[in-house]
């Protein structure tokens, strides 16, 4: 029988997730009981959600393409994002059928708060690898999501 902290596959797949399995745990450390009160309690898919939706808002649709989940799912996170009081719903002036969502004051509040703490666990990390590899890593991070952006807006439908 395998132990649960054996092996693990060494391909790409699987260290991204160890590697984000890493940066949540830390990141949920840091929305605890001490941090500030707009993030308390929030999971780094509502921070990510909360961050990728513009100040003007979005059709639903529209974000939920841009953060890669159904548009059911999206409804879902938002709608406990809205329960929170972080994001709103409107309908769209020109087609009432469409369902467009905001930050509130409140949840702008929240992207700004998660940025500061975001930026003092990427501080640990560059501190681990050292600034070299650390800048390294976010060029090339970079560099990979534009090349799957172009390719994603590039294919036909």
């Amino acid at each position: 029988m395998t132990d649960v902290k054996g092996d693990y596959p060494d391909h790409i797949v699987s260290l991204f997730g160890l590697v984000m399995d890493a940066v949540r745990r830390e990141l949920s450390a840091e929305m605890g009981p001490t941090a500030p009160a707009a993030v308390r309690g929030l999971r780094s898919s509502q921070v990510r959600l909360l961050s990728l939706t513009p100040p003007e808002g979005m059709r639903v649709t529209d974000l939920a393409e841009r953060v890669g989940m159904t548009k059911q799912a999206l409804g879902e996170f938002a709608n406990d994002l809205e329960a929170r009081g972080l994001i709103e719903s409107l309908r769209d002036p020109h087609d009432r059928r469409v369902r467009i969502l905001r930050p509130t004051r409140r949840g702008l509040a929240a992207v700004a708060a998660a940025d500061e703490v975001i930026g003092r666990l990427e501080d640990r990390w560059r501190e681990r690898l050292g600034p070299r590899d650390w800048q390294r890593l976010r060029r090339s991070l970079t560099t990979l999501h534009n090349d799957a952006e172009e390719r994603r807006t590039s294919a036909p439908r």
